[in-house]
């Protein structure tokens, strides 16, 4: 309470100096070039180069600088840059209350990920972000441009490209608790027209959860990426961009942190509350399966520190991705040609202790019908079973997960884009991608004896293929009024061939789907000439996205579940002001929701089904300001209701199955604030040294992680605090930073994941990373 208390006053700490210091500074004139420097940023949030302020889209886009200057090293940081965006369970990004909660193998994303403007599929595994270009969070459906259509959002990662410059640098930070990271990059101009860059990243620390049986860490990372960059550039009116990454994991990870569970007879853990203990009773599988012979409540205590853990099986990790992209623009007079090409292979496996406790001496022995249970000589039953597919003999109950699959992926895209000096212009594309994944997850308790897993879910093929064609127009109505409209079709055609079971798979089920669908948006937007800005753009839009439905893995009863769709409408406005000092970016909308998605383990099946229809409505605002070339200000503020709007009945597997009605309830996964505050100041100590201070502050509210919207399924409000000093030379192109993140050290949970209700239905939960002291040297070469 002592720490939570110490945050909140921190936060109005916090708050009260942001706000004093843009007050008495606000009417100072003076230049504003170096807050120019980091905000005048590019994208290709319309698959062109525009100015971020003249796009008509609620775009957070960060350049190379501000990932820097805000330490954004992963998808962890990246939420508490951007308004309305939120990581759950550290791998799912929801944007706007809109993210993926269905599971199988050809189940789409809501948020669309992607590199070099190459949608991935099945996500990113990349590891951290390093030597970028920059990042581009799209928030709204992307129903026209951006690849695959997805309902939520996108995020677009531009890395870094080569020029005709040699330089380079090299990063080393030490952190505490123990962990080094080292980020490297060097640029090559081979000959004229050629240019080469290498880029690499390589990360090695403790983990942050310590497992008090033998006095270890877990969940450390080990890992390395290669990245490979080629421009040619053959005339001046054809580029070539070839880029190469490579990434590699052998961790002991564990992703999430600990188990959490209030003692239930009827359900094993309580839907009232998530608190630190472990089931009194028998899991069912056991009930069934091993009648009298598990001893209820043998767990050893779960420890109160949510990072502290006691387990009797280590996890790890294990990933390879590779993936390529090339680019190729051709210029024609005013037309454009563009395409795009993607390769994607990787492969994973992983085990952890599936219950994360132990349970010493949990067996009776004697005679349990057919089943005699040796005695240790100490009234303790002795078991053999199968552990993670290896017999062991104990007197121990131990539990495990092993999984592993693997993701192969091809697309291509093309467009043609105009550039007409007239007030008309297009962009027109067609797109084919085909992905291919397969993937097992086996699931291991006493139960199973040395018959097989007692949960096996086994996808051998997950296929996806897409085809598309779209198109946009502009059209200029006067200088300072624009319409934008523009239209996509897609046809996905999925297969699945998937088993699940329970110590041997069932039959294959083998099912093929096709799902099409027309989506696209029209956006009016004006430039007014006002005296209050220098720059100042309203646009007013609707679009359409949609995520086309799939199987349900192991479920033969309910093998199909219908694609999801929303209609967006937002009305914004981009402002620039006090001569470039001043960035203001607000927005409002409103979604129809139909057919959401959601899905839920019963048993060894998966159930996703649709909810007719929710709505989500909300409000951002991002603001950059700095009043004084020294000082840099800036706040985003997301506000969010996300709610269920139709009569639904739905299936609680955690409350045996019963049904429950949804109206009303909150989506999963949608905080209704969110809270960003940040401050630098740049001191001038001469000859090219510059000694910058910053802080950063984010906060979000609770939310559920489950549409059942159930007490303990509830993710508590929390908040993070981190500061960086950084001693730069820009002559000499070094820098040194002092860095502590998360200066509070909160053990703040961030999502709530309910197991199989085979097990009692705990819940998982995933944490922020602990309190992280660091230095990082950086030293640039040219």
């Amino acid at each position: 309470m002592t720490r939570g208390l110490n945050t909140v006053r921190g936060a109005s700490v916090l708050t009260l100096a942001w706000l004093a210091a843009a007050s008495p500074l606000a009417a100072q004139d003076q230049d504003a070039d170096a807050a120019q420097d980091r905000d005048t940023i590019v994208v290709t949030a319309q698959r062109k180069a525009e100015n971020v302020q003249e796009v008509p889209i609620a775009i957070t886009a960060l350049n190379a600088e501000a990932l820097q200057a805000a330490r954004i090293e992963d998808s962890k940081d990246l939420q508490f840059n951007a308004p309305n965006v939120t990581l759950s369970a550290n791998r799912n990004i929801t944007i706007r209350g809109v993210g993926s909660q269905s599971f199988g193998g050809t189940g789409d994303t809501n948020i669309g990920v992607l590199v070099n403007g190459v949608f991935l599929q099945s996500g990113s595994s990349f590891g951290e972000f390093f030597d970028m270009e920059r990042i581009e969070v799209l928030r709204g459906p992307q129903g026209t441009l951006f690849g695959r259509n997805t309902t939520g959002g996108a995020i677009n990662f531009i890395t870094r490209r080569p020029t005709d410059s040699f330089e380079g640098y090299v990063e080393v930070q030490g952190e505490s608790p123990r962990g080094i990271r080292a980020n490297a990059a060097i640029n090559l101009p081979i000959a004229e027209g050629i240019y080469q860059r290498f880029a690499a990243n390589y990360i090695n620390r403790d983990g942050y959860t310590r497992n008090l049986l033998d006095n270890t860490n877990i969940d450390g990372r080990n890992q390395y990426t290669l990245r490979s960059s080629t421009r040619i550039e053959p005339s001046s009116s054809t580029t070539i961009d070839l880029t190469l990454t490579y990434f590699k994991e052998d961790s002991d990870r564990q992703n999430a942190a600990k188990s959490l569970c209030t003692p239930d007879p009827q359900f094993g853990c309580s839907p009232n509350s998530a608190g630190t203990a472990f089931p009194t009773t028998n899991f069912p599988i056991d009930s069934f399966l091993l009648p009298g012979v598990v001893r209820p409540g043998t767990f050893a205590q779960n420890p109160a520190n949510l990072r502290d853990v006691v387990i009797d099986v280590r996890p790890f990790q294990k990933a390879e991705d590779f993936l390529g992209t090339l680019e190729i623009t051709q210029e024609l007079g005013a037309i454009t040609l563009t395409s795009l090409t993607g390769l994607r292979d990787g492969d994973n496996t992983s085990e952890r202790d599936f219950d994360q406790g132990f349970r010493p001496n949990a067996f009776n022995p004697g005679t349990f019908g057919t089943r005699v249970v040796p005695n240790a000589g100490n009234g303790n039953g002795v078991l053999t079973y199968l552990l993670s597919g290896r017999p062991v003999t104990t007197t121990d109950y131990r539990t495990s997960q092993t999984g592993g699959g693997s993701q192969k992926q091809f697309s291509q895209e093309l467009r043609a884009a105009s550039s007409f000096d007239g007030p008309f212009n297009f962009i027109l594309g067609g797109f084919y991608m085909n992905a291919r994944g397969a993937g097992f997850v086996d699931t291991w308790t006493p139960a199973n004896g040395l018959l097989g897993a007692v949960s096996k879910f086994d996808t051998r093929l997950g296929q996806v293929k897409s085809y598309a064609v779209f198109g946009e127009v502009y059209v200029d109505i006067t200088d300072t009024l624009k319409l934008t409209g523009g239209l996509r079709y897609t046809h996905d055609k999925k297969r699945i061939e998937t088993a699940s079971g329970t110590f041997v798979l069932s039959p294959y089920f083998i099912g093929e789907a096709d799902f099409n669908k027309v989506t696209g948006r029209a956006i009016l937007n004006w430039a007014p000439k006002v005296s209050f800005t220098e720059d100042t753009n309203v646009y007013l839009s609707f679009s359409r996205g949609f995520k086309s439905g799939g199987f349900n893995p192991g479920n033969n009863t309910i093998p199909l579940f219908d694609s999801e769709e929303i209609d967006a409408f937002e009305l914004g406005v981009k402002n620039t002001f006090l001569g470039g000092k001043g960035r203001l970016n607000l927005a409002a909308f409103n979604y129809d929701y139909s057919n959401l998605i959601v899905g839920n383990l019963v048993g060894t099946a998966v159930a996703n089904t649709n909810i007719p229809k929710s709505r989500v409505r909300g409000f951002e605002a991002e603001l950059v300001y700095s009043p004084a070339q020294p000082l840099r200000l800036e706040a985003s503020l997301g506000l969010l209701d996300a709610e269920i709007r139709s009569d639904f009945l739905s299936a609680d597997p955690a409350r045996g199955n019963a049904r429950f009605q949804l109206r009303g309830n909150q989506l999963p996964n949608a905080p209704r604030r969110t809270l960003k505050l940040a401050a630098e100041y740049t001191f001038e100590a001469g000859d090219g040294w510059t000694v910058r201070p910053r802080v950063d502050f984010y906060s979000q509210s609770g939310f559920h992680s489950r549409e059942f919207n159930l007490p303990a399924d509830r993710v508590g409000s929390w908040s993070q605090l981190d500061a960086s000093l950084v001693v730069a030379n820009s002559d000499k192109d070094w820098s040194l930073t002092a860095f502590v993140k998360n200066l509070a050290n909160d053990d703040s949970i961030t999502f709530l994941e309910v197991n199989s209700n085979l097990v009692g239905s705990f819940r998982s939960a995933f944490l922020l990373d602990p309190r992280t002291f660091g230095l990082a040297l950086r030293v640039g070469f040219r």
